[in-house]
């Protein structure tokens, strides 16, 4: 018993196309009636139109880190540059906030547009689903990132993913002035109250300038001379006046050196803080594209989806090879019943 059931096995493998031959005009009939169905059924799926934008990310350095700045520190790229992996793994991250689906959908009216009821039940998941299927961002073999935006309407699939790339740089720009305005706060009062002070010093000196303290150093050998000569020749009266300029330079000179010094400390500093208030100002400032567009969306002139051969083709291989399963088993257990 065991034997024939191989035998039977064995025959029914190597006679695979004589079983199939034979059973041609039915396998032939399904198979005609699965492409007419399928085509039928392609026929009622409303047809959806496919645009997309291809972009590369802009280097991460900043406007005024490749514009303006005195320093070469990190200028591993300048604005001409395309970014790396990290910086197209953040554009994808920001692609896929919910800031800019919820300007999408208030723009193009998504709700309606995909047909979602007011009073339909979880509507904003019946609409995550769809913008999901949808909509698109992918990372390429390149790294740069292809937004693609499926719709019934192919000026709105086009629109829609180039208003995704405009709001990808407008959300970037918002996301890096909110933190660039308040460093420029900090810098500017930084820097104006150094100013201020410099400016105080500079009062100082010129106030010692006019009691006649410019050079301490020059002054207080140049007075000691001269008023040792006075002295000598018996001139009181200009030994007097030389005693009393030397007393103000010796009261007043140690905080004419020590304001000197100071003001050239703080003068450095200052020319330092300079560069950075001026970083900080034109990040506060100006906007520069964070992406470089290689192709924009255009109307699509054909239909993306459905692939109505593709649908009419696995549509007929399917019901073939469950006909064909099914003609095998029903054939079987009537074998076993006689």
């Amino acid at each position: 018993m065991e034997k024939k059931q191989k035998d039977d096995f064995s025959l029914n493998s190597t006679n695979l196309i004589l079983y199939l031959y034979a059973r041609r005009k039915p396998l032939i009939i399904i198979g005609i009636i699965a492409a007419i169905i399928s085509t039928a059924v392609s026929l009622t799926i409303t047809p959806k139109f496919k645009s997309s934008v291809v972009m590369f990310p802009a280097s991460g350095i900043s406007v005024s880190q490749a514009l303006v700045s005195t320093t070469s520190d990190n200028q591993r790229s300048g604005v001409l540059s395309f970014g790396e992996e990290e910086e197209t793994e953040q554009l994808l991250q920001i692609l896929r906030s919910e800031e800019i689906k919820q300007q999408l959908v208030l723009k193009y009216n998504l709700f309606e547009h995909y047909g979602i009821k007011d009073d339909a039940k979880y509507r904003y998941t019946q609409l995550n689903k769809k913008f999901k299927s949808n909509v698109s961002f992918r990372k390429t073999e390149y790294m740069s990132i292809n937004i693609s935006v499926l719709d019934e309407d192919p000026q709105i699939a086009a629109d829609m993913a180039n208003e995704i790339a405009m709001l990808l740089d407008s959300t970037m720009n918002r996301m890096q002035k909110k933190r660039a305005k308040e460093a420029y706060k900090i810098v500017s009062k930084e820097y104006e109250q150094l100013q201020d002070e410099i400016k105080a010093i500079e009062d100082s000196l010129t106030r010692l300038g006019e009691m006649g303290i410019y050079n301490v150093e020059t002054q207080s050998v140049g007075l000691n001379e001269a008023w040792l000569i006075a002295q000598t020749k018996g001139n009181t009266e200009l030994a007097d006046k030389l005693e009393k300029r030397i007393e103000i330079l010796g009261k007043y000179g140690g905080s004419f050196l020590f304001l000197k010094e100071f003001l050239e400390d703080e003068s450095e500093r200052l020319s330092l803080l300079k560069d950075k208030y001026t970083r900080s100002r034109v990040d506060a400032q100006l906007n520069l594209p964070h992406t470089f567009i290689v192709n924009k969306a255009e109307k699509a002139e054909k239909k993306t989806y459905p692939k109505k051969s593709l649908i009419v083709i696995i549509s007929v291989f399917s019901a073939l090879l469950f006909s064909l399963f099914g003609m095998i088993i029903i054939e079987t257990i009537k074998k076993d019943q006689i």
